[in-house]
């Protein structure tokens, strides 16, 4: 080998590129690549835009202009779904975009409250053509882009946007009399009529996830298709609190008073759990049968919180009361329990304490307690009927805890309504303490003395020294 031939040895291995600038850990760009809020961002800008551009005092003229605005940004943001899936194959943001559209739906249905006070008619007609647009884009949006949504999810979302569009319609003829029975009930109806619809979904759920395969994207199941039914969800409540704002109209210094309460939207929250319960099962997902098991419970609590003393208010809580027979919490209390016994009924574990945990409620919580700091005193119906449904449940399932915990409830109801007996006499005989303490103390001394003279030392003694058998 001359000197001039280059040595024979492993070639080191090239040196490794500089790192990328990251942006919190990860690069900036590849953040902004598959997490990309400035769809989010430009649909925010334009809304608020929109919404201090026009005159509020001019609803008829306001509101062509924001349906026009409107539709136009729908429809760019349809076209921009449209230019990812087909041209660029790009999925990861069009899901945000496509619960965008949605909410520009929402958003029209909104925009329409002032004209349909000014205008009823003319409100009814542009409520029906926004309702026609949503629809058309959506169905134009899903063949364009070739994404399957099964009949079993198509059928509850155009439900849900014909409530939002049309619902308010249904106000227009109570409009006059704002302090009327037959409106305010309209206004409390739309989460109940919301959880009416959103239980159509019940059908697909079951179904399961092979319901939805091969649906043209990527997205795994349950982000694709629930994603829409969260979103279109958490605006239930927003619509029924604006539903109020903008067709409860009162006049002189009661303008600004609200009819609206917290109790509202129990019962859209009960269907949210039935449909949790549901899913949980299909998917055997304890964490999310867990889940619904809670919502109930936070209902219960929704209920008795919020409350207002505005005269306004007060009136419309007054005849829910006279209606159905008792305030929001007694009835979510009621509703709580039917679940948990629904729950229970599919064999839901945990369900049988929830239930149990609803008629102990009930032991404190009557037709006429409408807060937390209303709680009447332990009633003794409520109290034996959850002893012996804990007693029997745990000698079915031979868990002693159960049985124990059982036998505590009367136990303590019975100390307690024995002491109250003690404190009511105590009031008519002045002596009743100095009497009690001589009855107690005379089997005490008799005790002493029988052990300072080896009695009880004999007795134990001979207990000890006998054989077992």
């Amino acid at each position: 080998m001359s000197s001039a031939e280059p040595p024979v040895g492993p070639v080191p291995p090239p040196l490794p590129p500089d790192p990328p600038r990251t942006f919190g850990g990860r690069t900036f760009f590849g953040w902004i690549a598959t997490s990309n809020p400035l769809y989010v961002v430009s649909a925010g800008l334009f809304l608020f835009g929109l919404r201090v551009s026009f005159d509020p005092h001019d609803p008829v003229t306001g509101s062509w202009l924001l349906m026009a605005g409107l539709g136009g940004y729908t429809l760019l943001l349809a076209a921009a779904a449209l230019l990812l899936v087909r041209f660029a194959g790009v999925w990861n943001d069009v899901r945000t975009v496509l619960l965008l559209v949605v909410l520009m739906f929402l958003a029209t249905s909104v925009t329409f409250d002032d004209l349909l006070v000014a205008d009823p008619a003319r409100g009814a007609l542009v409520n029906a053509l926004g309702l026609g647009f949503a629809v058309a884009v959506t169905e134009v949006v899903l063949r364009a882009i070739r994404l399957r949504l099964p009949a079993g999810f198509r059928l509850p979302y155009y439900l849900a946007l014909a409530l939002f569009f049309l619902y308010p319609i249904l106000l227009t003829p109570y409009l006059h009399d704002p302090r009327g029975e037959p409106l305010q009930w309209l206004l409390w109806g739309f989460s109940p009529a919301a959880g009416l619809f959103f239980l159509t979904l019940l059908p697909a759920v079951r179904r399961g996830r092979g319901y939805v395969r091969g649906n043209g994207s990527p997205w795994p199941w349950p982000f694709y298709p629930w994603s829409l039914f969260v979103f279109l969800g958490l605006a239930v409540p927003a619509r029924a609190f604006l539903l109020c704002w903008s067709f409860h109209l009162l006049d002189g210094g009661d303008a600004d008073r609200l009819v609206f309460g917290p109790y509202f939207v129990v019962p859209f929250g009960l269907a949210v759990a039935v449909l949790l319960l549901e899913l949980g099962l299909e998917r055997d997902r304890p964490t999310v049968r867990w889940a619904a098991l809670a919502v109930p419970a936070g209902l219960v609590v929704l209920a008795g919180v919020g409350h207002s003393a505005d005269p306004v208010y007060v009136g419309f809580l007054g005849r829910f009361m006279a209606r159905l027979g008792g305030t929001p919490l007694c009835l979510a209390v009621l509703a709580a329990g039917a679940f948990y016994l629904y729950a229970w009924g599919r064999g839901v574990a945990l369900a049988a304490d929830g239930l149990a945990a609803a008629v102990l409620a009930l032991a404190v919580v009557g037709p006429d307690t409408l807060g937390w700091d209303e709680l009447t005193e332990p009633r003794f119906v409520p109290l034996a009927a959850v002893a012996a449904f804990q007693i029997a449940l745990g000698v079915r399932r031979r868990e002693v805890w159960r049985v124990l915990a059982g036998g505590v409830v009367p136990a303590g109801w019975a100390g307690i309504a024995g002491w109250r007996g003690y404190v009511a006499l105590r009031a008519k005989v002045p002596g009743l303490d100095y009497l009690v303490a001589g009855l107690v103390l005379l089997p005490v001394a008799l005790l002493v003395s029988l052990a300072k003279a080896g009695v009880l030392g004999r007795w134990a003694d001979r207990r000890l020294d006998e054989p077992a058998g």
